[in-house]
């Protein structure tokens, strides 16, 4: 249920103004997702900050149009302000409801400096032992939430208790070109404590071999899914975006072959995943994941072998699939449908809590048996595919960072930075991958498929 319409006695008009008097009371800023298609059935999503009161009702706030950035002045029409509402809403909470300001124009510098040092250091209100934050995370904090407060500044002005200068200070940099010039950089440091979950999971080689195994052999279902992440590096969510080549919206995925020899057969020279735009999949209009960065992502050339021997696989069993022909998805569900993140990772879990923990834990590999029991205690998601996939590009030889970024399908060099830095850790657990290794047609002649799991 939506409040209505705000009049003279509201708790929030464009000030941020509440009062705890009320009932029922607010009790907490929450975010609000809206998507709507437009006629070419592109998605376009939005991202609302709402106060949420003891009942369950909301109302609306304005605050949405201070969580961008102050640098880019465009932006995509698919663009909906991403991670920003996740650092900048429980600001909002720590201010209003554990510093007890009543409007945004009474935050204060010494209120935003604890906000953030809590958030660094994982001791939020709401957080707890498990909680843990990157350095890279953090800073992305910092930078949301002073274009945040920049961005208030200037629409409020003087109404404002802080000021621009109360956050930023100017210090002599040299830029890429060697010429000394002023940058701004916050006032105050923020300290962090680090990720307590190394990114690199622990995962033994001869452990993923297995979950790959399995899934290949009972969820032939999600084996789309998997390879898109394992071969070409997509993120889950945007896995899920992928269409069929045969898309009326478009091929999703894009192979280039040649005639070779006199009996004309075909080789792959190139693969590609379209992912420039989020676009509707289904015919309920329910959005199946995020794409980070929209760009056209190449496969590398070690795993078009690889990929091709899985794709036709999956293409063979997708083949007795019912899907919805107007949009074309490359994954369903049990409905026929394009299959959504959030049931992609809740297939997964079931599948590791459900049938991968007992195979490790049956396993006569004491190694496999000790990951089995690190499972019982610690969740894995389908990141894992994509992580294993930027491993096997750094043991191929890959150094440059932009190319590791590149195949990423990065925007920050954060995360490919930490792959390079601990080249030698990686190839101490992972295994450079090799054509014997993903023979799909030796394991179909030798283990026998089935049908997989609808």
């Amino acid at each position: 249920m939506i409040h209505p319409p705000p009049g003279e006695e509201t708790l929030m008009d464009t000030t941020g103004s509440i009062s705890i008097s009320d009932t029922p009371v607010p009790v907490r800023f929450k975010v609000y997702k809206h998507h709507y298609v437009t006629s070419d059935n592109l998605i376009i999503p939005r991202q609302f900050i709402v106060l949420e009161y003891s009942d369950g009702t909301i109302r609306f706030t304005d605050f949405h149009k201070y969580v961008r950035s102050t640098h880019s002045k465009v932006r995509s029409i698919q663009d909906d302000g991403n991670s920003r509402f996740a650092f900048v809403t429980p600001l909002l909470n720590y201010a209003f409801f554990e510093r007890g300001i009543r409007s945004l124009d009474k935050l204060t510098v010494d209120i935003v400096k604890d906000y953030l040092n809590a958030y660094g250091t994982c001791t939020l209100p709401d957080d707890d032992d498990d909680t843990s934050r990157a350095k890279a995370t953090v800073e992305r904090a910092v930078s949301s939430v002073l274009d945040f407060l920049q961005l208030l500044i200037e629409d409020r002005k003087t109404r404002c208790s802080i000021r621009v200068k109360d956050l930023y200070r100017t210090v002599k940099k040299r830029d890429k070109h060697g010429k000394v010039i002023d940058t701004q950089v916050p006032v105050f440091d923020v300290k962090y404590t680090g990720s307590t979950h190394a990114i690199f999971r622990d995962m033994p080689d001869k452990a993923f071999r297995l979950l790959f195994d399995h899934i290949l052999q009972h969820h032939k279902d999600m084996l789309g899914l998997v390879i898109l992440s394992a071969f070409c590096g997509l993120r889950p969510s945007e896995a899920c975006n992928v269409r069929r080549t045969d898309s009326p919206l478009g091929p999703g995925i894009l192979i280039d072959c040649i005639e070779t020899g006199y009996t004309k057969c075909l080789t792959v020279t190139k693969i590609r995943i379209d992912l420039n735009h989020e676009y509707n999949l289904r015919s309920d209009a329910v959005p199946v994941g995020k794409i980070k960065k929209e760009r056209m992502q190449d496969i590398p050339d070690i795993f078009r072998d690889a990929f091709i021997k899985a794709y036709n696989i999956y293409i063979e069993y997708m083949n007795n699939i019912p899907y919805e022909t107007d949009y074309g998805p490359f994954t369903v569900n049990s409905r026929h449908m394009a299959m959504t993140y959030k049931s992609y990772y809740q297939r997964f879990q079931d599948i590791i809590k459900d049938e991968m923990i007992p195979l490790y834990l049956s396993s006569d590999d004491p190694e496999l048996v000790t990951y089995g029991k690190i499972l019982l205690e610690h969740n894995i998601s389908p990141h894992i595919f994509r992580h294993w996939f930027t491993v096997q590009l750094v043991l191929s030889g890959i150094t440059d960072i932009g190319t590791l970024m590149h195949f990423r399908g990065d925007t920050s060099p954060d995360s490919s930075l930490t792959y390079l830095k601990n080249k030698g850790e990686l190839e101490r657990k992972y295994t450079k991958i090799n054509d014997e290794l993903f023979d799909y047609h030796m394991w179909a002649a030798e283990r026998g498929h089935g049908d997989g799991k609808p």
